[in-house]
């Protein structure tokens, strides 16, 4: 699957609550551009949790939004990354949030992933304020299904032109 600015955010037909996802990625080289302006995008689990996806081969940018990130909330445990240009692997354990009656969250998500093999992220909390950040902009109850989204980063200012390739993409429920 190709995905080129500005084709839009690509979503999962199926949906699922705890799973193993594993994804295969291709950057495409973009060595006149910097920081989160270079082969930027996301891997997100629920349609809410994103792993970042970023060149990260002699490209500084700020920890919690290089790849292998938990965007935002959590560095990698280690750079990873393969040079763009080669396939590289995302595989990830995702334990969906879980609720009472009422809708109240009573156990947070957790994430754990490995990029090219070496783990990244492990068995993190995600942060109560994301989901509730995340359950208003999906209009969905927290604890409900959701999908794979792979991020289409041409929503800020003078993106730049990249072309995304993806591969091999699946999940296994552990509910």
């Amino acid at each position: 699957m190709v995905c080129a600015t500005g084709a839009g955010d690509i979503y999962s037909v199926d949906q699922f609550k705890s799973a193993q996802v594993h994804l295969e990625f291709n950057l495409p080289p973009m060595p006149d551009q910097k920081g989160q302006r270079r082969a930027n995008s996301g891997f997100y689990l629920h349609g809410r949790y994103e792993l970042q996806i970023l060149d990260g081969i002699d490209n500084p940018t700020y920890a919690n939004g290089m790849i292998g990130a938990l965007y935002n909330q959590a560095p990698p445990l280690v750079n990873a990354a393969k040079p763009a240009g080669e396939w590289q692997t995302y595989d990830a354990i995702f334990h969906a949030p879980k609720c009472d009656a009422d809708g109240r969250v009573v156990e947070r998500a957790t994430i754990t992933a490995l990029l090219n093999g070496v783990l990244v992220q492990d068995h993190v909390v995600v942060s109560d304020a994301a989901d509730q950040e995340r359950r208003r902009d999906q209009g969905r109850g927290i604890c409900d299904p959701g999908s794979i989204k792979l991020q289409d980063h041409s929503g800020f200012p003078n993106a730049p032109h990249t072309v995304m390739k993806f591969r091999n993409i699946w999940f296994r429920p552990l509910d």
